[in-house]
């Protein structure tokens, strides 16, 4: 998976869109923490708003406690708005298990102090309101639906691929890695051959007729 990230979510875009096919890209989320870089399995989670007067979400402390380590959890607010899903503590909980990075399609809090954490951090907007008695965990390791660019929605399964990178997160379906992965390398290379020869002073008409795309 790493040469996923090597690569860039740019060049994967390309890629799906050389098959026809559309890049799984999700909106923008700006980085929490300064660095937006990480790769791995999605560890998917949904949640829903509601009110209540309760104290407390265990289905979101319990989704937190089964996160092996690798893992991206993808956090799908729905229709979550000025709430956030979680904070510092919870925050640490996922960096203590060994979580990769984290997508947020929703709010977070403490930012602060997220910013300080050994582990990327992306999300679609910050907030200091609490969730407790506003939005909670419907679901973890289910598919989900996160807000996209290229479609409205993106559907994300558990163990999808999330590449993000200084460009924005995009999804590689887990049935597609293998097939990626391979397109990648030979991208990698395409790509090294036309910069070079651009920078020999080839023309970027010609290099477009030589290595077929730019």
């Amino acid at each position: 998976m790493d040469q996923l990230l090597r690569a860039g979510t740019a060049v994967i875009s390309d890629i799906f869109d050389s098959e026809g096919g559309t890049p799984a890209i999700l909106t923008s989320l700006p980085s929490i923490t300064p660095s937006p870089r990480f790769v791995g399995p999605a560890y998917t989670i949904s949640g829903e708003t509601y009110a209540s007067a309760a104290s407390g979400d265990r289905a979101k402390l319990e989704a937190i406690d089964a996160m092996p380590a690798g893992v991206v959890p993808v956090w799908a607010g729905g229709d979550i708005s000025g709430v956030c899903c979680f904070g510092d503590l919870l925050a640490e909980a996922m960096m203590g298990r060994g979580c990769t990075g984290v997508v947020v399609d929703g709010g977070v809090r403490d930012v602060g102090y997220l910013a300080t954490l050994d582990m990327p951090i992306i999300a679609r907007y910050r907030t200091p309101a609490q969730s407790i008695g506003r939005w909670r965990v419907t679901s973890c390791q289910e598919p989900v639906q996160v807000r996209g660019v290229l479609v409205e929605w993106v559907t994300v399964n558990p163990g999808d691929i999330v590449v993000s990178d200084e460009d924005g997160v995009i999804i590689v379906p887990s049935a597609d890695l293998e097939r990626i992965e391979k397109k990648v390398k030979e991208w990698a290379l395409t790509e090294t051959e036309s910069r070079q020869a651009i920078q020999d002073g080839m023309s970027l008409g010609a290099a477009l007729d030589k290595f077929g795309h730019l």
